[in-house]
């Protein structure tokens, strides 16, 4: 039932199964109770259409006998790639990761390419919680496991520090999970302590506008239902970003980049420098063509192109007469209303309204060229209620 009204209402479908399951007797007894699992796994895959994600914790125990748990995660990647392949593996899993908290929140830097360590190292660190077997790099799925918790994961020391242990660079975008409620089941306790539209709006702006994919958990009542509450505040959040991102003010405006570098070789198909060296800022501007009123930014890298850029600003033109290509790279005239440090596949920036027909995006620090050259790069926004 639950699957054909998601696809009745346009909504993917997926799965979360828990690994630890504490009532069945053959949990801790690792080759008889993994064949069980995948055996659960098997039937969500099969009986249910296509399943967008698969979503595992790494919960682990021991069970009846005594002993800890060994999953075979190998197993179950490529019984999901086998019979989903189109299916995310979420959290523990090669497609995304967990953003190491369960506030609400991504990192003030946040990669999508991060330094993994290969498997055979994580065994002994990861042991205690119950992993082994990892999958190593030919293996379906590629590594699951890794410090989600670090603050400084995908930082230059961090993929130094994991360059030293034999690691590589892995692209693993994300996820944070949050519940719109205190806990992640449902308790008439907890009615009235759903999350405001406040929260929900500062947890939007910093997991989907922070470089990463939003889970929010919404639990389901005795009725089987989505508690009235929980409907009302989903509907204010719903309708309080179509008011913010239905009409994008930089859609059609006139657009220029310039790459601050000096080629030493040339460029590929696709117009990236194959060789050159760097000198100064990289500036996008777009021109609006009158004054707008905006005080929502969203940015875009082209992510097809990877992760690239580690410090930026926004300005906005309050000189006299217009941009030329005199003034594009100036400081005078221009005002800066945001900064921050990564971009990745989105950024969302909030500040005071504001009323420009000129903006600017300043790459100030990036890992080698900024993909930032598309129309997408930018779209600037008016939150009504702000």
């Amino acid at each position: 039932e639950v699957a054909a009204a998601c696809r009745k209402g346009g909504l993917k479908f997926g799965v979360y199964l828990s690994p630890w399951d504490r009532h069945e007797l053959s949990y801790g007894d690792s080759p008889r109770y993994n064949d069980h699992f995948k055996n659960q796994l098997r039937e969500l895959l099969t009986n249910y259409g296509e399943i967008s994600e698969v979503w595992f914790d790494g919960a682990c125990a021991e069970g009846p006998n005594g002993k800890r748990q060994v999953y075979d995660w190998a197993g179950y990647y490529a019984l999901i790639r086998e019979l989903q392949p189109g299916a995310v593996i979420s959290v523990i899993g090669p497609d995304a990761r967990w953003i190491g908290n369960e506030a609400g929140v991504t990192r003030e830097s946040e990669w999508s390419v991060i330094p993994v360590v290969e498997a055979e190292a994580l065994k002994d660190a990861l042991k205690p919680f119950g992993f082994d077997g990892l999958p190593d790099e030919k293996s379906p799925g590629g590594i699951a496991g890794l410090d989600a918790q670090a603050a400084d994961l995908g930082s230059f020391e961090r993929i130094a520090a994991v360059a030293r242990q034999g690691g590589r660079l892995l692209w693993y975008p994300g996820q944070v999970d949050v519940s719109i409620r205190p806990g992640w089941f449902y308790h008439a306790a907890e009615d009235d302590k759903v999350k405001t539209l406040d929260q929900l709006l500062d947890i939007y702006y910093t997991s989907v506008g922070g470089n990463a994919q939003l889970l929010l958990n919404i639990p389901p009542d005795k009725r089987g239902r989505i508690h009235e509450n929980d409907v009302r505040r989903l509907k204010e959040l719903g309708n309080r970003l179509k008011d913010t991102f239905t009409v994008n003010l930089a859609e059609g405006a006139k657009t220029e980049m310039v790459f601050d570098f000096t080629l030493v070789d040339g460029v590929d198909k696709r117009g990236r420098p194959t060789g050159y060296s760097k000198r100064g800022v990289d500036v996008f501007s777009c021109a609006l063509g009158a004054a707008r009123s905006f005080n929502v930014a969203m940015l875009m890298e082209d992510i097809s192109q990877g992760q690239h850029v580690e410090a930026f600003a926004l300005d906005v033109w309050d000189g006299a007469g217009p941009v030329t290509d005199r003034n594009l790279l100036g400081q005078t005239g221009w005002r800066e209303i945001a900064k921050g440090t990564t971009i990745g596949w989105k950024k969302l920036l909030r500040f005071p309204t504001v009323n420009a027909e000129w903006v600017r995006l300043r790459i100030l620090k990036s890992r080698g060229y900024s993909t930032i050259f598309r129309p997408k790069t930018l779209g600037l926004y008016l939150d009504p209620e702000r």
